[in-house]
């Protein structure tokens, strides 16, 4: 079976597979992650997979190596099982690899678009061919809300929150109502003009502010939570059956 953890500023996203199927996830602050010992059998991890967009603490890189158990750190130089076409691989964030790696199994044969809804949101589009040509990045849901109390006066700070309607009548909603039906705009818009490029499309969602849109987008979508870590088991599989 296989281990994968996807690293963030503050917590780790992990799964273990059994081959292409998730027997357990988890999401857990690096202070904790030593309690993973009394959740997991190690014994029955066969390797671990590791993608970081961020600089974990050493004190977890030191519990990773007491484990003894074969690991890999995706980075420019892994192997994959899609071609790259991009004009400056080596700055290609893990989790967009990875989120194309997933697009690339889950339809095989098909265009694919990956929209990846966290931090930032991120557009990733991979061809029928299984080549990965690029995409976008724009602001984040909650950078939005971060970024227009940061650079005016009089906003306040506030924490996402879904609008029950399309006009804010106050300085909170109308923060609201402009973060959320603009990016509900933005992802509408970018999901079209992919459909006028690129016929037999397929779109995913995935993310942490998945569900707030997942009822706004107009086209059919597949959404997954689990995208990234599926992404990264496949890669983890490719080092040891290609």
């Amino acid at each position: 079976m296989n281990l994968v953890f996807d690293l963030g500023n503050t917590r780790v996203k992990g799964a273990v597979f059994e081959n292409d199927n998730i027997v357990e996830h988890f999401v857990i602050d690096y202070p904790e992650i030593e309690n993973l010992q009394k959740k997991i059998d190690f014994d029955s991890i066969d390797r671990i997979g590791l993608s970081s967009v961020s600089h974990a603490p050493q004190s977890f890189f030191q519990w990773l190596n007491q484990l003894d158990i074969p690991l890999l750190t995706l980075n420019e130089t892994t192997p994959l099982p899609i071609e790259i076409s991009y004009k400056n691989p080596e700055t290609l964030g893990n989790d967009r690899i990875c989120n194309a790696v997933a697009g690339r199994d889950c339809f095989p044969g098909n265009n694919v678009l990956i929209v990846d809804l966290g931090t930032c949101n991120k557009y990733d589009f991979i061809d029928k061919k299984g080549c990965y040509l690029g995409g976008s990045i724009a602001p984040g849901y909650k950078m939005r809300y971060d970024a227009m109390h940061k650079f005016t006066a009089q906003l306040p700070l506030l924490a996402p929150n879904v609008p029950s309607g399309f006009i804010g009548k106050s300085t909170k909603t109308s923060m609201e109502t402009g973060v959320f039906w603009g990016m509900a705009g933005e992802i509408n818009y970018l999901i079209g003009q992919y459909i006028l490029q690129f016929n037999d499309l397929k779109i995913i969602l995935t993310g942490g502010y998945q569900n707030d849109f997942v009822n706004m987008v107009k086209k059919s979508i597949f959404a997954d939570p689990y995208l990234t870590l599926k992404g990264l088991n496949s890669i983890l599989n490719y080092q040891y059956n290609s």
